[in-house]
Formats: C-alpha cells, sequence, structure tokens
C-alpha cells in the first residue's frame, strides 16, 4: 500500500447525512491508518483565524455552553483547532506520517468549494466521493432537527429556516469532482453511493478498497461499539472531542458494530422508532421549509444524478 514515497494518502469527500462517519470508523481499522475527521470543517467551526460565518458561530455558542477554552484545556486527546488555519492543515497533511501506511481523510466538499479554498488542497492524495441521493439526505436531516431541538421545534426551525436555501451538499461535490479532473489531481476519482455500499458491504467496499490501493479484509466490515475512535485514535480538534455528545449527530455511528444494510433495518425494534421519526418529521416540520426543502432538493438532482452515473458499480 504504501511505498518509497510514503504512506498511501486518502481523501474521502462528502456531505452531511451520508453514513461517512460510520466510512471512516471502518477505514480506521486499516492497519497503520491515520484517520482525520472533517479537519477543514473543524477549523472552520473552531478556529480564531479562519471563520466561516455559516457554522462557526452556532459552534462557539455551543463550546462556551460546555466550558469553553477551560474545558478544551483539559482534554488530553486531540489538537486545539483555535490557533489553527488552513495552511496549517495543509503543511500537517503533506507531511511524511512516518510508520504510517495509510492516510485517510474524510471530509466535507462544502468546506472547501463554497469559500473558494482548492489552493488549500493538499498534494499527494487520491480523491474519492461518497453520495447520496439529496431526497434521502434532507430526510436525516430533518430528522436530525427534530431529535437535536432545544427549546421547542418553531424555536428550532426558525434558527434553520434558510438551512436548505444556503447548503448546497451535492453541488459542492460535483464541483470539486470536475476541480480534481481538470487539475489533473485525479484522472479518474472513485465515486460510491452509499445505498450501493448498504445493498451490497463486502463487495462494495472491496471494490472500492481495490480501485484505490487499500488492502481489504473482511475485517473491516466489523468494529467495536463506542466513541473510542473520536475521543481516542481520530485526529479531532479537542473542541469536537468536548462538543459532539451534545447533538447526538454521530449516536448511531458509534453505537455501530459494522454498516448497517437494508435487509438488517427491515425488521426489529429500530423500525418503530423510525416509523415514529419519520411522523414527527411530517408533523413538525413548517411549512414554508417544506417548500424550501422541495426547492433545494430540485436544484440539487441533476447534481447527483451526474455523480450517480459515473459512480463505482460491481460491473465496472
Amino acid at each position: 500500500m504504501s511505498g518509497e514515497t510514503g504512506p498511501l494518502k486518502v481523501f474521502l469527500w462528502t456531505s452531511p447525512r451520508t453514513v461517512s462517519t460510520s466510512f471512516l470508523k471502518c477505514m480506521n481499522y486499516v492497519p497503520d491508518t491515520v484517520a482525520w475527521h472533517e479537519p477543514y470543517m473543524e477549523i472552520a467551526k473552531f478556529s480564531q483565524l479562519t471563520e466561516d460565518p455559516m457554522v462557526c458561530k452556532p459552534c462557539i455558542e455551543l463550546l462556551e455552553k460546555h466550558g469553553g477554552a477551560s474545558e478544551v484545556a483539559k482534554i488530553k486527546s486531540g489538537y486545539d483547532a483555535s490557533d489553527k488555519d488552513f495552511d496549517w492543515l495543509k503543511e500537517q497533511l503533506e507531511g511524511d506520517f512516518p510508520g504510517k501506511k495509510m492516510v485517510f481523510v474524510k471530509e466535507m466538499a462544502a468546506s472547501l468549494v463554497r469559500e473558494s479554498r482548492y489552493d488549500k488542497i493538499p498534494k499527494g492524495f487520491r480523491h474519492t466521493f461518497l453520495i447520496r441521493n439529496p431526497h434521502k439526505l434532507m430526510k436525516s436531516q430533518l430528522k436530525v432537527l427534530v431529535k437535536s431541538q432545544k427549546g421547542g421545534s418553531d424555536n428550532m426551525f426558525k434558527k434553520n429556516r434558510d438551512h436548505p436555501n444556503r447548503v448546497r451538499p451535492l453541488q459542492y461535490l460535483n464541483e470539486l469532482w470536475k476541480y480534481v479532473k481538470a487539475e489533473g489531481l485525479e484522472s479518474r476519482p472513485v465515486i460510491i453511493d452509499i445505498d450501493d455500499l448498504l445493498e451490497n458491504p463486502k463487495e462494495m467496499l472491496e471494490a472500492y478498497c481495490k480501485e484505490v490501493g487499500i488492502p481489504f479484509t473482511e475485517d473491516l466490515l466489523t468494529w467495536p461499539a463506542g466513541d473510542d475512535v473520536m475521543t481516542k485514535i481520530w485526529m479531532v480538534p479537542k473542541q469536537t472531542i468536548l462538543t459532539f455528545r451534545s447533538i447526538g449527530l454521530h449516536d448511531a455511528t458509534f453505537a455501530s458494530t459494522g454498516f448497517q444494510t437494508k435487509s438488517s433495518t427491515a425488521n426489529g425494534d429500530s423500525s418503530s422508532a423510525e416509523a415514529e421519526l419519520t411522523k414527527q418529521v411530517s408533523t413538525i416540520v413548517p411549512p414554508m421549509w417544506k417548500s424550501t426543502v422541495s426547492q433545494m432538493l430540485d436544484r440539487e438532482m441533476p447534481y447527483y444524478e451526474e455523480l450517480h452515473a459515473e459512480r463505482l458499480t460491481l460491473e465496472k
């Protein structure tokens, strides 16, 4: 996997709600791997040097709610993102990583595309993409809003009222995909649709690994439950470690022990919980938000369809 030039380096570019954190958890168990969890997005959230107005303010507020800098200082693992910027991160990722065979970075395309930060992409990486149908993306996002609301649904959705209009996940992925090809960073980027992976976890993961040059074993299909990977192993900011449990974005990921296939979720207690949550989404989401979501989906579908047509399948 690694050679004279150092470890294999791979980006998995994606968008929220694509099961991408589970994918990172899986890749963490490739031997001698350094796994980074959304380093560009995390610095955009918590750095005093590189502020992204879309994500920084609410994240700083959440951080202060949990004790702020004094609590961050008590955390032993991770790095302090408050004084880091994208130039620091680029330099880190272009480093040698002695003793490691792979560097795997899971990142949101929006963290670079939205602010035109393509020059911050480090050299020497393979570029792969994880996509999901935007209808399923938004359904999952709405469930997160319902589950994590603090102080009533009306307040929660007012705060996020324009969210679908501001966020363009598939457009960002599509633009980055075209950029890495046009600039010669990746002649044929590997695209994987999470639905294909959940339909055939072993076969699709093996195909992905083969295309990228990652050694595949069936050990990658299962992993221990728990959040130790984020709190003790992954390269993440101390600020993330302090706050990630409060919203519950990754509860299912850290409780998981493998990719939850469609067949495994068809029956059982989880299906009743899923049905109840879906009912809450349909009854609680304000009509104005539903209209905005509909517009967003119409806008995003062509970007998804173009990527989907080029995705890795078991036939190619």
